[in-house]
């Protein structure tokens, strides 16, 4: 009797030193929502109940994103910024801390950032190149493309020929250059405003900045400072910025200059091999471009939030830059699943001709993970369940693989993509966001989701908790990325494809 006693006090004593063992879960295990707010058309009522169904299932976090209105409601929509905006802002803050909820928002409306007040002149651009042979004495025009020409504005103007380079931009009047020499030349336009916001909300919608341009984004961002500062709104925990997409730019005004001082000679007397993608020049060039987003956008948009009290958290995949710097500057990186994966799991319901397969690569995921790996960064989040399947037809069982694959990647506080603000009493299914797999209290899972959310957390806590351990570093050689050529550019009149 005495023997059994003995192990089973030995028995008791693991189970206590196992328990104590066990992470307490914290507010960031739980899984975040973006949470959309179509047309700002919000009220406290329901901004009331919306946190309290969020919190009764699971949720840490909220991410407040603003984008268009619901048609026949427009009435009822609230601009961007406004005072009262601004008002629901703090009630949601106020709410959302009596319901155990953090609250981040985008830094902007829709994606990528931009609005009213970003004027032309600091608006994201492109280059738009006219490229002639000339002889000498010849007068040639080097107007820009028909196509091109509205709010193209001429910047540099190379001649090549006799074995010397020259800048003969003074020499041209009314877009006319009156040739000293036979050879090539080219001018240089910046086209202005070559996208607006997509998906903007009431009060957001405008020119996307020139994320290359220091003054551009600081003024940017103190638009939205002042917004703060007149309401005496408290900032958000943390502020969002979607994946990059800012595919149309792919210049900025200062480029040339910038060039010069960190490559160490003058892009404008390499034109021609700029344009026909020679490896040397055309990575210099991406690499300058990486540069000035990785200083003037991503580190100062950051220092801007840590002013404030707040913490930046970046989807950087997509921009024309080293990933892993852009990733490293932020506090918390985030990668994207973008589709259902297919797992081969016997008995899982792939719901053909309702699914987006999943065209996402496993080792995209690894770059945030990798960062927070290298750099001590405590959490790597994730966009997720992004075009799983169609609304209503996602099952949990589908979500559960997919968080899973997130998990092994290295994510540890993941968001769901997502959940739109609904009234309580607006009829069935209430509103919606096109892309997401809408977990909100309209969807059948919602019943179940706890459980769901009780699983996140448990994996997260555990995740959270523990230290990374990576026996080696495998090198990304990203110049050599650069150095690929993304098109053809013979034609005589081109603006540059992809900067990435």
């Amino acid at each position: 009797m005495k023997k059994k006693l003995t192990i089973l006090l030995l028995a008791m004593t693991a189970l206590t030193a196992y328990a104590q063992s066990w992470p307490t879960p914290t507010t960031e295990a739980k899984p975040g929502l973006r949470w959309w707010w179509l047309g700002s058309a919000v009220d406290k009522e329901n901004l009331k109940w919306n946190l309290q169904q969020y919190a009764s299932h699971g949720a840490g976090a909220v991410e407040i994103t603003p984008i268009y209105g619901v048609q026949g409601n427009e009435a009822n929509n609230i601009p961007f910024l406004s005072d009262r905006w601004m008002e629901m802002l703090r009630f949601t803050e106020d709410q959302a801390a009596h319901n155990g909820i953090e609250v981040d928002m985008a830094t902007g409306t829709g994606w990528p950032f931009g609005g009213p007040w970003v004027p032309l002149e600091e608006s994201a651009c492109k280059v738009v190149f006219v490229d002639k042979e000339v002889a000498l004495d010849e007068t040639v025009d080097l107007s820009a493309p028909d196509k091109e020409r509205n709010n193209a504005f001429l910047n540099k103007v190379m001649l090549y020929g006799d074995g010397k380079v020259q800048d003969v931009t003074n020499e041209v009047q009314n877009n006319l250059l009156h040739a000293s020499t036979s050879g090539r030349v080219i001018a240089v336009y910046i086209k202005y405003g070559v996208m607006k916001v997509k998906r903007a909300a009431p009060g957001g919608e405008g020119l996307v900045i020139d994320h290359f341009d220091k003054k551009a984004v600081a003024n940017y961002l103190k638009h939205i400072e002042q917004a703060f500062e007149r309401t005496h709104t408290p900032y958000p925990h943390t502020f969002f910025n979607d994946s990059y997409e800012v595919e149309a730019a792919t210049w900025t005004p200062t480029l040339f200059d910038e060039f010069e001082k960190r490559r160490g000679y003058k892009l404008e007397e390499h034109l021609p091999e700029l344009i026909a993608y020679e490896p040397k020049v055309l990575s210099d060039y991406r690499e300058t471009l990486g540069d000035l987003l990785l200083e003037n956008f991503t580190n100062q948009w950051t220092a801007w939030a840590h002013r404030h009290g707040a913490i930046t958290r970046n989807q950087a995949h997509g921009s024309p830059a080293n990933l892993i710097d852009c990733y490293a500057a932020v506090d918390i990186p985030e990668i994207e699943g973008f589709g259902l994966s297919d797992f081969g799991i016997k008995g899982l319901r792939k719901d053909p001709g309702k699914t987006r397969k999943n065209d996402s690569d496993y080792s995209m995921f690894k770059y945030a993970p990798s960062v927070a790996h290298i750099c001590g960064k405590p959490y790597t989040s994730s966009e997720t369940f992004t075009w799983l399947t169609e609304h209503f037809r996602t099952s949990l069982s589908q979500l559960k693989p997919d968080i899973d694959l997130m998990f092994c990647a290295g994510v540890n506080h993941m968001f769901f993509h997502g959940t739109c603000y609904s009234p309580k009493d607006d009829e069935w299914p209430g509103w919606k966001f096109y892309a997401s797999i809408d977990m909100s209290p309209t969807n059948s899972i919602w019943r179940d989701a706890p459980y769901f959310t009780q699983y996140v957390e448990r994996c997260q806590s555990f995740l959270q908790w523990g230290q990374p351990d990576n026996d080696f570093l495998v090198l990304l050689p990203v110049r050599d990325a650069w150095k690929k050529p993304t098109g053809n550019c013979s034609c005589s009149s081109q603006s540059m494809p992809w900067a990435n």
